[in-house]
């Protein structure tokens, strides 16, 4: 083999195997970062209870009861038959943000009376605003989640327990006429609460 035949052989050998590195890179560079998955979220349970309120050091605890729930979900009950407390929060610390909120899910429609309440565990400074929002998902998807009730109230004393919302599913997951209402049924044994 003459030197220009060895050359010509030994270009198109270093430009095939680069062509086959940059082949494979091209096949391997979706598996590295794969796409993005679907940012929504799908709630984990059907009924929906969130309370939120203002940033400080205070502790406000939601207190959910749903049709044969035999004890009140609350911070020392956290699951129950059919709610379970998903967070609760102490206030400031020990959390990453200042946002103050906790929330509740059912495993399940299950028709009869709910009950919401928050109390106001630790509340050095009142009145305390407190947001309450219940939604309903009755697809199991997340596609179906309908917010059906959102209110606000204020706690006026350490310790005070109020009722914010109460209500009466049917089998369906829908709210039945004229059954909401904010009527006080304690749900936690607290002293003095109002």
């Amino acid at each position: 083999m003459t030197g220009r035949a060895a050359g010509t052989v030994f270009r198109d050998f270093t430009l095939l195997m680069v062509l086959g590195f940059v082949a494979m890179v091209v096949w391997l560079l979706p598996h590295v970062n794969p796409p993005a998955q679907s940012t929504d979220a799908v709630p984990p349970g059907n009924v929906i209870v969130a309370i939120a309120w203002a940033e400080g050091n205070t502790d406000i605890d939601l207190w959910v009861a749903g049709p044969g729930e035999i004890v009140p979900v609350g911070y020392s009950n956290k699951g129950g038959v059919l709610f379970n407390l998903l967070r609760d929060d102490l206030g400031n610390l020990p959390d990453a943000t200042p946002l103050n909120y906790e929330n509740a899910y059912s495993r399940g429609v299950v028709p009869g009376e709910y009950v919401v309440n928050v109390h106001c565990y630790r509340c050095p400074v009142v009145p305390q605003k407190v947001d309450v929002e219940v939604s309903i998902n009755t697809g199991g998807n997340g596609k179906s989640v309908k917010p059906v009730a959102t209110t606000a109230l204020e706690l006026r004393a350490n310790g005070q327990e109020k009722t914010a919302l109460r209500f009466r599913l049917d089998a369906s997951g829908n709210i039945e006429p004229r059954s909401m209402n904010n009527i006080f049924r304690p749900l936690r044994a607290a002293r003095g609460a109002s």
